[in-house]
């Protein structure tokens, strides 16, 4: 859509440097849907019956954030045949399979934020408007839709290794064939720090 506009004299390929961004915001607002939907559980007493069960109540949470991931995986196959559709084109088969894998691993990490979130609030309308609050800032200023180098310089350092751009990155370079071996480091690593920060966290304001 911008593509003609943006891509003038830059010497850059709008869509192929846009689509990749798309998928990871794609895989992002499948998080915020767990944030949402976990609150709603939590509003509407749902998760009372599953604390009376002799289960493990982390894999409430757990079942959660798995669940919106396969909608997450259904999410992104929609957008590629579009992309393809529109002229973008992967570099390889390969390539696309471990780009599309990069962003639901992203986007589960993400998940976890959002059930944190939810966990702590528990108010639907609340959560829905909190999420706004770390997706938009994290999701303009980064190299989604544009490369850092064309942002103010006070905002290039942040934009260039906060975890959205750095997981952008990773997925353009899986998905255009070019070198990724330090961004996918990067985004994994973004990933695992996720991972292990937040699942405790969650799992401990829901039990509370």
């Amino acid at each position: 859509v911008f593509g003609g506009a943006i891509g003038a004299g830059t010497g850059v390929d709008y869509l192929q440097f846009l689509v990749p961004g798309v998928l990871v915001i794609t895989a992002l607002q499948g998080a915020q849907q767990t944030s949402t939907r976990l609150a709603a559980d939590l509003a509407e007493g749902v998760t009372r019956r599953f604390k009376s069960l002799p289960m493990n109540q982390g894999a409430v949470i757990a079942g959660r954030t798995v669940a919106d991931a396969g909608r997450n995986i259904v999410s992104l196959l929609l957008v590629v045949p579009v992309a393809l559709l529109m002229g973008y084109r992967f570099a390889s088969l390969p390539g696309a399979l471990a780009a599309i894998s990069l962003t639901v691993v992203i986007g589960y990490a993400f998940s976890w934020l959002g059930a944190a979130i939810a966990a702590k609030v528990r108010d639907p309308e609340m959560v829905g408007m909190l999420s706004m609050f770390w997706l938009f800032p994290l999701m303009l200023a980064s190299t989604a839709f544009a490369p850092a180098a064309s942002m103010p310089g006070w905002l290039q350092g942040f934009a260039t290794y906060q975890p959205i751009s750095v997981a952008a990155d990773a997925v353009r370079g899986l998905a255009n064939g070019t070198p990724a071996g330090t961004d996918v480091l990067a985004a994994l690593a973004w990933t695992v720090v996720m991972l292990v920060v937040l699942v405790p966290l969650s799992t401990r304001l829901y039990r509370r």
